[in-house]
């Protein structure tokens, strides 16, 4: 065990990979014109039988298609595919399309393929086949989903079974190869904003009804925030990212020492070398560099002390006049990028001989171990045994999905998948001290053009949760790298990013990041994303203005939150939350807008846990203005329970994207001077406010006159799970609940201890997102005060003035006779 010190890493980020919850879903009511059909993969097994009739249940022509090698439905609208080629997917969507009707609906029913005796490659070519086959019919989709997607919902899913926790569950003996439809799944996302895009990855032991269950109620999601989800017997949950605060320049424990030797593919040239040499000069260990240049080639005279282009060409070219031959731009780009190539690897190995290490370079293509295995001999003959491996190599074919290729696929994927396979045939597997694979954002988050690539970075990821739990003695870590400031990004690229507020890896800090990531305290950290994100989704704004029904089955027990809202005994729905509800599902349908305005929110029944409480709401949410920049609902939460539907809630929603810049006022903190401050948490233990530990957000009471009071707020952490059907997002509803107990404490106070309850609301304005945890002070100023009513106007600001909620005409019941 060694001790070194890390570089600065100049602004790189570091986030861990998680799980999250996730609530159940809520059912989006929708149904495909009868001109289009729901087509799915049969995976061989009694639960494509079950998806179809669950299916058919809500009213679907539903069409089976057989997939090569796998166990073939007999029965229904069954179509044959005979090949996994181009052609042959082409052709039966045409056929499937001749006989029946368009696709409007995809779903993927993955196979669950486990392997024997550790032989982790046992299904790799079936899989591969199979994630290249969805890959394929994919490309000849698009038209169709997105065409219907226009106006109304088109949908594409894929049902993985690898653990139902999109790999991260821990099992040893999962086919991971099939994780990689994640990464098609949400870069078709980006790429297809029309399209309701999902990856699900549901526990295989889960009854076949359970899982045709949950795939229906993803199919009908109306949240198009998560674009991959989990399903076990841990509950619904998703994948993310979590930053954390790496400290740089800190000593770190690691078991790399001067004697480690590291197998390196893609090592020689680029990020990978950047990389291996920060390493160098950290642990003066030893590397292996393998690449497919040539290192035999001899620089020209010329060239030696060139680096610019089109010079080095122009020479190139009076080199080849001067030996009689005659230039053409083949010749002479394949002398300049061998010119270069050379240069380059000559370049690391000084830098690594010059930092203290060792290195030798094999040429070798990294899918065939026939090309490696002679130089490896000789190379471990010199250095010793290989102790780690770093996977850099990796290949490009960026295009979007229709004009994708099964070369493309094929090109990409070897590259990455059959590299990692020949690498781990090159060492002892049983005493291997280091596997660090590089994986990329492109897979974590998807990205436009590179369907082919997250794919093959996907299942790299995988196959680090895999390996580590089949070889806990290794440090395994595969990097999901941001974007570098170079690499593969082009000068155009870059600046896309730029405009999209995307954050670029520096080699400085993301070289300093890969040192770091070799410390023991991440010994237990398969996956790690280094560096910012990608462009998120845009939201797809059709002609029409639409009306959307949501359905939701509310049960108190999903909502533990609920228990610390209770009114006589029985646990209440607060009217911020339902507003949330209303506000945030409009959200949700448009993930690049944000919630900016609530007005004219009114309560007509609310609801009350007492075991009388109708279950079945629908949220119907109307459209009326929209545009590229706002949207405006009306939104409207009923109950049906006798001969007309009853009504709960009533509001109307302003969206505004994202990117605008809304102006943002400031306030200035004043208090009266005639108030001494008093301890809040007395509110909650004297009877004025009946609130549980979730909403006890008061800290202190500031100012208190017959013209307002002024509250120092912090709205305690509330688990996701505790949240239930109602997690926070732009509006934090607990937050908002706080300010209204600032009325009610003012009314009783003024009306000699009368109670109250929120009625209604003329407007609240969102100007940036409450957290949870962060001291902020309320400001309610009394507008209207009568024997029944009491109206305020709210705002919500920090220490420095800035406001981040401002609420006007919020109004209260004033009732002597209500009880807490």
């Amino acid at each position: 065990m060694g001790i070194v010190s890390t570089g600065r890493f100049h602004g790189v980020e570091r986030s861990e990979i998680g799980l999250t919850y996730l609530p159940v879903p809520d059912f989006l009511a929708f149904s495909l014109p009868e001109t289009h059909i729901a087509l799915i993969t049969n995976e061989g097994s009694l639960l494509t039988t079950k998806v179809q009739e669950a299916l058919e249940k809500q009213g679907n022509k539903v069409v089976i298609l057989n997939l090569p090698q796998l166990n073939k439905a007999t029965t229904g609208n069954v179509i044959d595919l005979v090949e996994t080629t181009d052609e042959a997917i082409a052709t039966a969507l045409a056929t499937i399309e001749q006989q029946y009707g368009k696709v409007g609906t995809f779903i993927h029913l993955h196979p669950h393929l486990e392997f024997q005796n550790g032989q982790f490659a046992q299904h790799f070519q079936q899989d591969k086949t199979i994630v290249k086959t969805v890959f394929l019919l994919a490309k000849h989709l698009q038209k169709p989903l997105n065409e219907l997607g226009q106006n109304q919902r088109a949908n594409f899913l894929t049902v993985s079974r690898l653990d139902g926790q999109l790999g991260l569950g821990k099992r040893g003996n999962v086919s991971v190869v099939g994780g990689g439809l994640t990464g098609l799944v949400k870069s078709l996302n980006l790429e297809w904003s029309p399209v309701f895009c999902r990856a699900v990855d549901i526990q295989p032991e889960l009854a076949v009804e359970e899982i045709a269950g949950q795939v229906i109620a993803e199919l009908h999601d109306a949240d198009l925030n998560h674009i991959e989800v989990g399903y076990s017997q841990q509950g619904r949950q998703t994948i993310s990212a979590i930053p954390v605060d790496t400290q740089e320049n800190q000593e770190i424990r690691t078991t790399v020492t001067p004697d480690s030797v590291f197998l390196v593919s893609g090592g020689a040239r680029g990020v990978t070398a950047s990389c291996v040499v920060e390493m160098a000069q950290s642990f003066a260990c030893k590397f292996i560099l393998l690449g497919r240049s040539d290192d035999a080639f001899e620089v020209p005279a010329f060239a030696k002390m060139e680096s610019d282009e089109s010079t080095l060409k122009r020479l190139i070219m009076e080199d080849m006049k001067a030996r009689g031959e005659k230039p053409n731009l083949a010749t002479v780009k394949s002398i300049f990028n061998n010119i270069i190539a050379k240069k380059e690897i000559e370049d690391t190995l000084t830098q690594i001989r010059e930092a203290g290490g060792q290195a030798i370079y094999l040429k070798g293509d990294v899918t065939r171990l026939a090309t490696l295995k002679p130089g490896l001999a000789k190379a471990t003959a010199t250095l010793g045994r290989i102790t780690g491996i770093i996977h850099g190599a990796g290949r490009l074919a960026d295009k979007y999905i229709q004009d994708k290729t099964e070369t493309d696929f094929e090109n990409v994927l070897s590259v990455k998948l059959d590299g990692l396979l020949i690498l781990l045939q090159c060492v002892d597997i049983h005493h291997l001290d280091h596997l660090i694979l590089f994986s990329s954002v492109a897979g974590f988050y998807g990205n436009v053009g590179q369907t082919d690539y997250a794919i093959a970075n996907e299942i790299l990821s995988k196959a680090a949760h895999l390996f580590k739990t089949n070889h806990p003695n290794t440090q395994v870590s595969a990097i999901n790298w941001g974007a570098w400031d170079g690499g593969m990004v082009s000068p155009e690229l870059k600046k896309k990013f730029e405009e999209a507020g995307v954050s670029l890896v520096n080699s400085q800090g993301g070289t300093a990041m890969m040192v770091n990531e070799l410390n023991v305290a991440y010994a237990n950290q398969p996956q790690v994303i280094i560096g910012g994100t990608l462009p998120m989704a845009i939201s797809h704004i059709s002609d029409q203005l639409q009306t959307f029904h949501v359905h939701r089955k509310l049960d108190p027990d999903q909502n533990p939150f609920l228990m610390h809202h209770v009114i006589q005994g029985n646990a209440v729905l607060p009217v911020v939350n339902a507003v949330g509800w209303m506000a945030q599902s409009c959200e949700r349908l448009y993930p690049d807008f944000r919630i900016y305005k609530v007005e004219d929110t009114r309560l007509f029944k609310g609801v009350v846990f007492d075991g009388q409480q109708p279950t079945d709401f629908t949220l119907e949410l109307k459209e009326i203005e929209k545009g590229k920049t706002s949207i405006v609902f009306e939104a409207t939460v009923l109950s049906q329970g006798g001969k007309l539907p009853t009504y709960h809630y009533k509001a109307k929603i302003t969206l505004v994207h994202r990117q605008e810049k809304m102006a943002r006022p400031t306030f200035e903190h004043q208090l009266s001077g005639t108030y001494t401050a008093s301890e809040g948490s007395v509110l909650y233990q004297d009877g004025s406010l009946f609130h549980g530990k979730y909403f006890q957000g008061i800290e202190s009471i500031l100012d208190w006159n017959r013209e307002g009071i002024v509250l120092s707020c912090r709205a305690p952490e509330v688990p996701l799970s505790e949240q239930g059907q109602f997690p926070i997002g732009t509006v934090n509803t607990f937050f908002s609940d706080i300010q209204y107990q600032g009325m009610v404490i003012w009314v009783q106070k003024y009306h000699d201890g009368a109670k109250s309850l929120p009625l209604q609301t003329k407007s609240a304005t969102i100007y940036e997102a409450v957290p949870f945890g962060k001291e902020l002070f309320v400001k309610v100023n009394i507008v209207e005060d009568t024997e029944f009513k009491m109206m305020a106007n709210c705002t919500v600001y920090d220490e420095d003035g800035k406001v981040y909620m401002y609420t006007e005409g919020a109004t209260v019941t004033v009732s002597k006779d209500l009880k807490w």
